[in-house]
Order: structure tokens, then C-alpha cells, then sequence
């Protein structure tokens, strides 16, 4: 099974990841389960335990096109000049936490989505390349 998180919380950019839980829950994903997280900080890692694969989507402060997902690399996280969570506790470092507990499932992706300049405004998400990203991650999206 796959798991798709989505991580963020109700307010601006930072919703970008419940953006794209619901609108993948309108496409059924095979196989998959999704959620909503509102900033889970280090309970993140319980979402991470007993599948084989997780997709975490979550909106970026910098380096990405408002609304334009990408793919990132946890290396990429952990710079410090690059990519960052809209978050004080965030991805990064859960997944930094998860690694030293050996608690990473078997395949771990990312998704940062562009939070754009302002962070209190919510850019339109980039559903045609989100649902590219998805099965360039073997993700089958039931067909519109």
C-alpha cells in the first residue's frame, strides 16, 4: 500500500498539501490511503510505519513556482539554503528523526509544492503536473 500525505494546515500556502488530497480523493487512487495532516511535526513518524511506500506533499518557501509541485530529494531538505518547509518543526526534520530511529518505510517521496512570495495567499495548484509527478511515482490515478 501507499500513503499520501498530505501536510500543511488551514491557512494560505500552507494548505497547498490538503489541496491535493482533495483533489486526488475525487481521482481514487489504487492502492493507496491519504490523509490530511495539520503541521504534525514529530507524529509524523507514526504515519510512516507499516507500508511500503509514503508520498509526502507539502507546500515550500522558496526555490519553486507558486503552485508548481516538484520532486524533491531528502538531501535537498536538508540544506539549509534550499527548499524549506513553511513549518518550524517540519518535514525535514521528522524524516531526519525517523532516520536515526530507523523508522523510514522502504520508499519515501516528496512533493514540495511553491507557497509563492506570500504566504498568507494560496496559489492555484498545478493538478495536470501533480497528477504527472503522482505516476511518475507509480501512483494510478483513476481516469477523470
Amino acid at each position: 500500500m501507499i500513503r499520501i500525505l498530505g501536510v500543511g494546515s488551514p491557512f494560505g500556502a500552507d494548505r497547498l498539501g490538503w489541496d491535493a488530497i482533495d483533489h486526488l480523493q475525487s481521482r481514487s487512487p489504487h492502492g493507496c490511503e491519504l490523509l490530511k495532516l495539520d503541521r504534525p511535526g514529530p507524529a509524523l513518524l507514526r504515519y510512516l510505519e507499516g507500508v511500503e511506500q509514503v508520498v509526502i506533499i507539502d507546500a515550500v518557501a522558496q526555490g519553486v513556482a507558486a503552485g508548481e509541485p516538484v520532486l524533491l530529494k531528502r538531501e535537498a531538505l536538508e540544506d539549509p539554503d534550499a527548499l524549506t518547509s513553511c513549518h518550524g518543526f517540519g518535514v525535514a526534520e521528522a524524516l531526519a528523526l525517523a532516520a536515526s530511529l530507523d523508522g523510514l518505510p522502504p520508499r519515501i517521496d516528496l512533493i514540495g509544492v511553491g507557497a509563492g512570495q506570500d504566504p498568507a495567499e494560496r496559489p492555484a495548484l498545478n493538478v495536470p503536473q501533480l497528477e504527472s509527478l503522482l505516476e511518475q511515482l507509480n501512483v494510478r490515478l483513476k481516469p477523470h
